[in-house]
């Protein structure tokens, strides 16, 4: 409203007087003009029947204007063409032949020939009322702009209260409520049509507010869901992983037991120590691999946690390692066909990390997983007979930071879905076989919970690479 109210004061008080006195300008200039060829047509009439009074009389004609400053008869010669002031009224006033207009003065020039003398009349008429009258169109133009002025700041007033205050307290609440405040309620007493679009917001708040929370609930399952997904993959390669132990504990066992009963029955001194040492050297391997077997389980444990861990000083070779195994066996055991070749590149020495073992092992085995996926998916797909599926974790130390790189060289990642892997319930896989929410879950685990930074690379049918990094 102000602007509009500025825009109209300044067409009131600059453009319509400076085109007001343009158009009374052009309209002096005119009637002087005409005056002008007026006299000149007497002064052409009177030379022509040579009646010297006439021109005279032609000339006093113009004397009845107030605003007439002299009127001059100037004589053209035909052979030099010079040009002589013959007669001017009033006498007293100096005129020279290349007089031109001025502020306080108007010249126009009007020629005539005749058989008797050709020349011009020349007439100079000021322009008192000329700045007379911008006067009065600026004083006027002053007046309308203050009462519009006046008007436009009551009307804005008005409209302030009813309509500006009430249109930027639902702006307010508006963009409270898009940063996720949804407590946010507006006045909705009016009856007007802002009453109705307050009312209209407050009711939406509420239904979002319920929405909301009804996503989050389902969120909630479909995490928890993923998460037991992940669990079930990964017990899968817990069982498989921890046959070899308990095989081993088994047989050492047995074979301790037939140590004992020889034990028993030999005689012989040197034969019972013989035994004993072997009793000492199966008991010490089951032992080893009794405590692989804890180790395993503990780290079933560790990751079917459902609340988030604390941080605690971590080996990020010995997570990728265990978790690389528990991954790989954990798809043998649904796929006895499957095959991949493995490439294990730690670097060594690599400090500890304060991290959460059980969540970051969660993102490790899903890339993993991942990357299974895409290299058993290329085989079905490939025409290639030679085609050789390989999955690699490479960790490294550089710029502060520890650095995980998972990398196969599977189906790929096609260019236009790229930015959306890291979106909630985006996926590629089939129906029934991914919730989309592996890969989100992953990236939240990095970014939110360890402050790192996580990206992808990938060609379509060449790799997928996926980087972890971690601040140390």
């Amino acid at each position: 409203m102000l602007s509009v109210v500025l825009m109209f004061a300044f067409f009131v008080l600059f453009y319509f007087p400076e085109q007001q006195q343009k158009v009374l300008l052009n309209n002096y200039n005119t009637e002087v003009q005409n005056l002008s060829n007026t006299v000149a047509l007497g002064v052409k009439i009177a030379l022509t029947e040579q009646n010297f009074e006439g021109v005279t009389t032609a000339m006093d004609f113009v004397l009845k204007k107030e605003e007439l400053i002299f009127v001059s008869l100037i004589q053209t010669d035909d052979s030099t063409k010079e040009k002589t002031v013959l007669k001017t009224v009033p006498e007293d006033y100096p005129v020279t032949i290349n007089m031109q207009s001025c502020d306080t003065m108007i010249v126009k020039m009007s020629p005539f020939i005749t058989p008797t003398m050709s020349g011009e009349i020349m007439i100079g008429m000021g322009t008192h009322q000329i700045v007379e009258s911008k006067k009065e169109i600026r004083n006027t133009s002053l007046m309308v702009c203050l009462i519009v002025l006046f008007i436009g700041v009551f009307i804005g007033f008005l409209l302030s209260k009813n309509i500006t205050v009430p249109v930027l307290a639902l702006r307010d609440a508006a963009l409270k409520v898009g940063e996720g405040d949804r407590t946010q309620q507006v006045n909705s007493n009016g009856k007007d049509e802002i009453g109705e679009l307050g009312r209209a917001f407050n009711k939406m708040v509420k239904e979002l507010s319920i929405a909301e929370a009804e996503r989050k609930a389902a969120q909630q399952q479909l995490i928890h869901s993923e998460k037991m997904a992940s669990l079930g993959q990964m017990t899968a390669g817990i069982a498989h992983e921890i046959k070899n132990p308990l095989n081993f504990v088994n047989n050492f066992s047995a074979l301790s037991v037939e140590l004992l009963e020889e034990l028993e029955e030999s005689t012989d001194a040197e034969d019972k120590i013989e035994i004993m040492e072997s009793l000492k050297s199966n008991l010490k391997k089951i032992t080893a691999h009794g405590k692989r077997a804890d180790s395993i389980v503990a780290t079933m444990l560790q990751h079917s946690r459902g609340t988030a861990g604390s941080k605690v000083p971590t080996d990020i070779n010995q997570l990728c390692s265990e978790y690389t195994d528990l991954a790989f066996h954990g798809i043998r055991a649904n796929s006895r066909d499957f095959n991949c070749t493995i490439t294990k590149n730690y670097e060594d020495n690599l400090p500890l990390i304060n991290a959460i073992p059980q969540d970051l092992s969660r993102v490790i085995l899903n890339l993993l997983n991942n990357g299974f996926y895409a290299v058993a998916d290329r085989m079905k797909k490939s025409e290639l007979s030679d085609y050789k599926p390989e999955v690699s974790v490479t960790t490294e130390r550089k710029d502060g930071s520890i650095f995980i790189h998972v990398r196969d060289n599977g189906s790929g990642i096609p260019s236009a879905i790229k930015d959306k892997i890291f979106e909630p319930f985006f996926t590629t896989k089939p129906t029934g076989e991914g919730t989309g929410l592996g890969l989100s879950l992953s990236y939240d685990i990095v970014t939110k919970e360890h402050q790192g930074m996580m990206s992808v690379q990938s060609e379509e049918g060449i790799f997928t690479q996926f980087t972890i990094q971690l601040p140390i």
